[in-house]
């Protein structure tokens, strides 16, 4: 037994120092989330697990007397039923008004959530990453929203481009069904 605890320490470690990183990203400076808050339609996203055949995906923010958001994500899952989950998002730090957690109600989770880069009137770039040491795997979370159902391939491409230049993987984001 205490061979395999050793071992499992070793390849933690040797896991760590071999993962692959998160690039570093720089949040948008200059946020105001009161112009933020509303209804987002989620125009293209990268391979996300838990949003596998969804469709039709939102997210409206709403305000919060303590400074807080209110996040309500909805969509058509995969087979086709509505589905929906709410949350409060939190500042993580106020030197980066721009950087969120976010923590959801039912089931208990929390993710990280980066505004890269917003207009507030038309589009916002949102990405989070997580590490998996022992798997040597990262997680990239990519959305890109549209006040509207869709999204001008121009600004598909530019905002993709401000990742990839920070060292995103762009290649799994695709568009997201807006056919409801």
């Amino acid at each position: 037994m205490q061979f395999f605890a050793i071992t499992f320490v070793v390849l933690s470690f040797a896991g760590l120092s071999l993962a692959k990183e998160c690039p570093k990203i720089v949040t948008q400076k200059v946020f105001d989330v009161t112009k933020y808050v509303g209804l987002w339609y989620e125009a293209y996203r990268s391979d996300i697990i838990f949003e596998i055949g969804s469709r039709c995906v939102n997210a409206t923010y709403t305000p919060n007397p303590d400074g807080s958001v209110a996040v309500w994500n909805q969509a058509v899952n995969l087979l086709g039923d509505y589905t929906s989950i709410r949350g409060t998002a939190r500042v993580k730090n106020a030197s980066e008004p721009a950087a969120f957690v976010v923590t959801f109600d039912n089931p208990i989770q929390k993710g990280d959530y980066n505004v890269i880069t917003t207009n507030y009137a038309d589009y916002a770039l949102v990405y989070a990453c997580r590490t998996i040491p022992i798997l040597d795997v990262k997680l990239e979370f990519i959305w890109l929203l549209s006040r509207t159902k869709t999204m001008a391939p121009t600004v598909v491409n530019e905002l993709k481009k401000i990742l990839s230049d920070m060292g995103a993987d762009v290649g799994s984001v695709t568009q997201t069904e807006q056919n409801c």
